[in-house]
């Protein structure tokens, strides 16, 4: 039996301004609003200390020596490396970029403001990459009522490949989650962006989907949400609040 994956570093995206959750008017920079009693970047860390992780690459942004100060405090037992993206009001695209220089042969990539009721990256390195696969997304095969499907990103599936994936096409499967397991190869895909469509982490993915080399892999009944705004806030909090357990390391 394929062994698994080896995956030990995670790139968690900080930078963002929290706009729409209102984060800047409270004074509490976005990665450091909490839920559940933790702020998000600590959900995200022991998400990937859970994982198997023992190093978290965190970009930061907005208020970045505050974020980097707070998660240094945290000391989530994982080795913590930090890189700046100098315009946090660009697209996480560039946030990504920015990660680069520190990225491993293969590595998780996650939101700051996805939360999970569960251990969910695991799943995206159960088996070694097959048939020129340079990286897969976690995506909600049947995601509940409190997902906005508006504004979520949504993905193209055939059978396990991503045909294509964004918040405007017609035609979808399932739900991209946040979470991604990585080759270097996407910062290639990201530098052949097309000029005018958008520097995101999506542009890039979209990039990898074009090549075939985007494999998809569903949460299977792990819940989550994407913390955007202040409801959003209050469906994670009901969501950490019934999750049967907490989070264990899997390895």
């Amino acid at each position: 039996m394929p062994r698994s994956l080896p995956v030990t570093q995670t790139i968690i995206l900080a930078a963002g301004y929290g706009s729409r959750l209102g984060s800047a008017e409270s004074g509490v920079p976005k990665p450091l609003m909490t839920v559940g009693g933790l702020p998000l970047i600590a959900h995200a860390l022991e998400h990937a200390r859970a994982s198997g992780c023992a190093q978290a690459v965190i970009v930061v942004g907005h208020e970045g020596d505050r974020v980097q100060a707070a998660v240094e405090q945290m000391a989530p037992g994982l080795d913590l490396r930090f890189v700046e993206n100098p315009d946090f009001t660009t697209p996480n695209g560039l946030s990504l970029l920015a990660a680069e220089r520190m990225a491993a042969g293969r590595f998780y990539l996650q939101m700051v403001d996805h939360v999970f009721a569960g251990v969910a990256l695991p799943k995206l390195a159960a088996i070694p990459f097959v048939n020129g696969e340079d990286g897969r997304v976690l995506v909600d095969n049947a995601p509940g009522d409190d997902i906005d499907l508006a504004d979520a990103t949504k993905v193209q599936l055939a059978g396990t490949r991503v045909l294509s994936i964004g918040k405007g096409i017609g035609l979808w499967d399932a739900i991209d989650t946040g979470c991604f397991v990585l080759t270097p190869a996407i910062f290639d895909a990201l530098r052949r962006v097309p000029a005018g469509e958008g520097l995101t982490v999506s542009s890039g993915m979209r990039q990898l989907a074009a090549s075939g080399s985007l494999g998809a892999v569903d949460v299977d009944g792990v819940e989550w949400i994407d913390v955007d705004t202040p409801a959003d806030l209050e469906t994670a909090e009901r969501l950490l609040l019934t999750a049967a357990a907490p989070m264990t390391r899997t390895a």
